[in-house]
């Protein structure tokens, strides 16, 4: 059966990296399927760790208030060493204040609400997810990409646009598209994951037994979904279980912790995880692209692997928009100039925090998990608020007049309005799918003309600025301090709430001329 209808971009895959795809198509208007081969909507903690960028992120698309609703409650985690002792008690997640960040620690959210707020979202749009749809056949020509897809045992033809493969590290979008999966599988690193209820441990903590024979089990209390998540390695030099099952998970406990009393109970998901190191050589082959874990897969020390998805599909999602409605074709080509490179770190890092972490006594192995999650880590920001695209195709640095960069994230600031005081963030301004132009100093604005550039005046009080504008005073100067701007300044930030043009000194001509350039479409 042939869809009548081509599609702009067909998503395959409907985890958190694919919804976050399909809600920044939709709200651009964007025509959109997104599909997944479940029948049913997965339940289980799985990636739990929303991360202070990726907070940002979905404080953007509109989902970051549900996610608070579901959050678990910070509580500490309890360390003990293999003779059962406690060694330590430190809240992980809570991380000092960064400034221009206002969400600089972590955010405890099971998979299944993050999920759950993302397809509420998309709903909202108009979109849907397209459950038990099967990718069993993938064509594309200049002009579009065809896929086969298996519906309750029929197949259907599917044309779009453009085509991202969401679908994980197994991903049969990657397969079809015939893109290398570089890398290793490491054949003695399994790791059980489940939820499951547990008595007889205190549940106003979370349990970390770091040390002792088969390596770091963890139980963590999840109040909002009702259960507890279980996290450990398997014997290295076990047989793999031929069944996963709530005895598996207790005999793991008993031969690592022995601790008598606690029993498990009502298993809601049970798994078992290889452990890969892995990601592909290219991000995209013609009309086909790849992102979250279906691009590159990895240790989870360091809670990397969602949050790194969820932010290649911000990085694609504004650009297919833009390229749809005109820009430049080789505006595709920087999703894979400034997310490969992110990837490629991401893999390094969380191999050497898994083996920085699986040595030493207990109280060495929590203070280096604990310091990893309050900034204190030696591999990299696990935060990934410090990304950065400086060098890239679409930085553009004018001069080196002021202390931001063309290619860093844009921070956060709190401005006011110059009639009423009323408080105002810069992340409010940046709010949508528009570029935003900062202007500092009393420099005339450069013309722009474009409906999707706002753009605002920041100036110190007391300060003149002309007729017209639309501008913010900054009465304690922290927009200044945090954009590195004691004179004039021109900071022109992208829909993603990067920097892409920035200096001390422009003409009429700049930003157009920039865009016209690199990546906006037609007015």
């Amino acid at each position: 059966m042939d869809t009548s209808e081509m599609m702009d971009v067909v998503i395959v895959g409907a985890g958190p990296v694919g919804l976050t795809l399909a809600c920044e198509l939709a709200r651009r208007d964007v025509r959109v399927r997104i599909i997944d081969r479940a029948d049913t909507y997965p339940a289980g903690t799985r990636a739990r760790g929303v991360r202070a960028r990726t907070q940002e992120v979905f404080e953007d698309i509109g989902v970051l208030g549900r996610l608070i609703e579901r959050a678990e409650p910070p509580r500490p985690t309890r360390f003990y060493d293999a003779q059962g002792a406690v060694v330590r008690e430190a809240v992980m997640y809570d991380a000092p204040a960064v400034p221009g960040a206002p969400y600089p620690g972590s955010l405890m959210v099971g998979q299944q609400f993050t999920e759950a707020a993302l397809r509420e979202l998309l709903a909202s749009l108009g979109a849907r997810v397209e459950l038990g749809g099967e990718l069993v056949g993938l064509a594309q020509d200049r002009d579009h990409v065809t896929a086969s897809v298996r519906f309750d045992g029929q197949r259907h033809h599917i044309r779009s646009r453009y085509l991202v493969g969401c679908d994980g590290g197994g991903s049969t979008v990657r397969k079809q598209a015939g893109i290398d999966f570089l890398g290793e599988t490491l054949e003695r690193q399994r790791m059980l994951f489940g939820n499951l209820s547990v008595d007889g441990l205190d549940d106003s903590v979370a349990h970390m037994w770091a040390t002792g024979p088969g390596g770091m089990l963890t139980l963590a209390p999840m109040p909002r979904s009702g259960t507890w998540f279980f996290t450990a390695p398997l014997p290295p030099d076990g047989q793999e279980p031929s069944s996963v099952s709530l005895e598996t998970f207790a005999d793991i406990f008993a031969q690592r912790v022995g601790l008598p009393g606690v029993r498990f109970r009502d298993a809601v998901y049970l798994s078992v995880y290889q452990v890969n190191i892995r990601m592909v050589d290219r991000y995209r082959k013609g009309r086909v692209f790849l992102a979250g874990d279906a691009a590159h897969v990895h240790t989870p020390a360091g809670g990397q692997g969602m949050n790194t998805g969820v932010q290649d599909a911000y990085n694609l999602g504004w650009k297919l928009a833009h390229v749809l409605r005109g820009a430049p074709e080789p505006l595709l080509d920087t999703y894979e100039e400034e997310r490969l490179p992110i990837a490629a770190h991401v893999l390094a890092s969380t191999t050497a925090r898994g083996r920085f972490w699986a040595g030493g006594d207990a109280g060495r192995v929590s203070e280096r998990i604990v310091g990893a999650f309050q900034g204190q880590d030696p591999f990299s920001d696990v935060s990934q608020l410090s990304i950065t695209y400086r060098g890239g195709s679409l930085a553009r640095d004018l001069d080196e007049a002021i202390g931001i960069r063309a290619g860093d994230r844009a921070p956060d600031a709190h401005c006011a309005e110059p009639a009423t005081g009323e408080r105002v963030r810069l992340f409010d301004l940046f709010r949508g799918t528009h570029f935003t132009l900062l202007v500092f100093g009393p420099k005339p604005a450069p013309r722009v003309g474009r409906a999707d550039v706002h753009t605002y005046r920041i100036v110190r009080p007391g300060l003149p600025h002309g007729d017209g504008e639309r501008v913010l005073l900054d009465p304690e100067g922290q927009a200044h301090d945090l954009y590195g701007v004691d004179g004039d300044g021109l900071v022109l930030i992208r829909p993603d709430g990067y920097v892409t043009l920035a200096g001390g000194d422009w003409d009429g001509r700049s930003v157009s001329g920039h865009l016209e350039r690199t990546m906006a479409s037609p007015a």
